[in-house]
């Protein structure tokens, strides 16, 4: 595939527009103005749900018109994890109970787990592109950051509902927090199955590469 040099195309462009909605999604969810009461929580979930379609349309455009970038590889990894911790950060601060639960401790529990698969994948990820190796998400990846993407875009909408005091998952925040556990369980799930299947490609991928290079010595003497 060829690759654009040019550091500012389209899907850059979504990159970068991606990092720019978060602190607006951020501020949007935790601005509460008179006439609009409990309204920025449904805004600041459809901005969430934008940015997220963006990290859909980045890839998909790069990769169909051969316009992947250095600045691409490391900027669409930062941007989607600044998103998420973000949304878990937003959607947690607002099911903070005044004396901490069992649930929302849980809760917690279940989101470190995911952050530090996160940042091992990124990390590993930015230790290979320095050898020259674009390691890039597989199936079990996109399913999960789909996933994950859709269910933190549910739990901002519980969220809403129970503020406004119709919610089909119960009308007080603990009935709300275990609805959220619930769906970030799922997540964390796949995030464990698809980390798992990452590490394991990379591991069989170098042990391949390994194997043809010891078959490639052996031919030559």
């Amino acid at each position: 595939m060829k690759k654009n040099k040019s550091k500012i195309n389209l899907p850059n462009a979504l990159t970068i527009l991606r990092l720019l909605l978060i602190p607006v999604f951020v501020a949007v969810w935790f601005t509460q103005t008179g006439s609009t009461v409990y309204t920025h929580y449904l805004i600041a979930a459809f901005i969430f749900l934008a940015a997220s379609v963006t990290d859909f349309l980045d890839g998909k455009i790069a990769r169909k018109h051969g316009e992947i970038t250095n600045f691409g590889k490391i900027a669409d990894p930062i941007a989607d994890k600044a998103l998420t911790f973000a949304a878990y950060f937003c959607i947690y601060a607002q099911l903070k109970p005044r004396n901490l639960s069992a649930e929302f401790v849980t809760g917690l529990i279940f989101v470190c787990v995911i952050l530090a698969r996160e940042i091992a994948v990124t990390v590993m990820r930015m230790v290979y592109l320095k050898k020259g190796v674009a390691l890039s998400a597989g199936l079990p990846g996109k399913i999960k950051t789909f996933t994950q993407m859709l269910l933190l875009f549910v739990a901002m909408l519980f969220i809403y509902s129970n503020e406004k005091s119709y919610s089909f998952v119960g009308t007080n925040t603990l009935s709300i927090t275990k609805s959220v556990n619930v769906l970030v369980c799922i997540i964390m799930v796949l995030t464990l199955w698809s980390g798992i299947c990452c590490f394991t490609g990379v591991k069989n991928g170098k042990s391949n590469n390994n194997a043809a290079k010891k078959a490639k010595r052996a031919k030559k003497n």
